[in-house]
């Protein structure tokens, strides 16, 4: 039961319309310790869609895990999908994420990955409808479409020039696509700009994943020089993903996605997962972005930050965000 006293199961069709999981695929459900009752509920229901499932715990005394461990490797192996459940998640295991990911959406396979949740958002927020964001995402990806040069700005002082030229971008507001990653819910068009062409500064004044809970304590300001951060400037949240980048060590500083999103449903609070989907935000990763990302960069974080009211120019033209 979540807090409000709603009791409903629904977020389970939600995921397996989302992964868009077909009779006769194989898959598999990796789950942490929190959720592994969830994670045997979401398996049996997939089994009865005629999906052949596995399960998996993604859990040990010796993690954090720099790299995905041999049995998880090779329960994934060949499936066509895989759907990834986990509350505490770890900033230094983007690495071992993504060893799990990259080979599954290599191969054109699916994978899905919900982070940061349990059971009662699971069968709270998550169980509501979803709304059909579709015909959104192709308008934005048809003002996309050929870009070169980005301009994004945010209310809180983002001024940030990227070039995203040879690199595509994708949408997660379809469900799950071969050969690609997602998250639950979707709404959001996303890219890999160049890792070397990030200049200016990014000002975080919503959310910093693996810093405080909740909303920042205060904006965190990011400087880009040539792709790379040179500084990271603010309160409490700021240090700590000074002491995440700090310890992470190469590349884990340079620019890996950027993205906005556009669900109306979804309210910033401090949840990343979904805050990057909430309308009228924005969000700029730094660290890794291999695999279905588009990217060249294999670093061992990958952390979105996300502020709101973002104004993006497309080879000098306004993006024509939704309202």
């Amino acid at each position: 039961m979540d807090r409000t006293g709603l009791v409903t199961d629904g977020w389970i069709p939600n995921l397996v319309a989302w992964s868009k999981a077909q009779p006769g695929e194989r898959a598999l459900v990796v789950a942490d310790a929190v959720n592994q009752a969830e994670g045997e509920q979401l398996a049996d229901a997939l089994r009865a869609h005629g999906t052949e499932t596995s399960t998996v715990l993604w859990d040990g005394d010796d993690r954090p895990w720099t790299t995905t461990p041999q049995r998880i490797v090779d329960a994934a192996r060949d499936v066509d999908l895989y759907v990834f459940l986990h509350r505490d998640v770890m900033g230094a295991e983007a690495a071992a994420r993504f060893g799990l990911a990259d080979p599954v959406t290599t191969r054109g396979g699916r994978a899905l990955f919900l982070g940061f949740v349990d059971g009662e958002l699971l069968r709270g927020e998550l169980s509501l409808p979803q709304p059909d964001l579709g015909a959104v995402a192709d308008d934005l990806l048809r003002q996309l479409e050929g870009a070169r040069e980005l301009h994004v700005r945010g209310a809180a002082g983002t001024d940030l020039h990227v070039r995203v030229e040879g690199r595509a971008w994708q949408t997660d507001a379809r469900g799950a696509q071969p050969g690609q990653g997602g998250n639950f819910p979707g709404g959001e068009v996303f890219i890999s700009p160049l890792e070397d062409s990030a200049n200016g500064v990014l000002v975080a004044d919503l959310t910093v994943p693996y810093t405080v809970e909740g909303l920042v304590d205060e904006p965190v300001t990011l400087r880009f020089e040539h792709g790379r951060v040179v500084a990271i400037e603010g309160g409490r949240a700021a240090a700590l993903l000074r002491a995440l980048v700090a310890e992470a060590g190469e590349g884990d500083d340079l620019i890996a996605e950027l993205g906005s999103g556009f669900t109306p449903t979804v309210a910033p609070r401090g949840h990343v997962m979904l805050d990057e989907k909430a309308g009228r935000t924005a969000h700029v990763a730094i660290g890794r972005n291999t695999g279905s990302y588009g990217g060249v960069n294999d670093a061992k974080i990958h952390v979105d930050c996300v502020f709101s009211l973002p104004e993006i120019d497309v080879d000098g033209r306004p993006l024509e965000l939704p309202t």
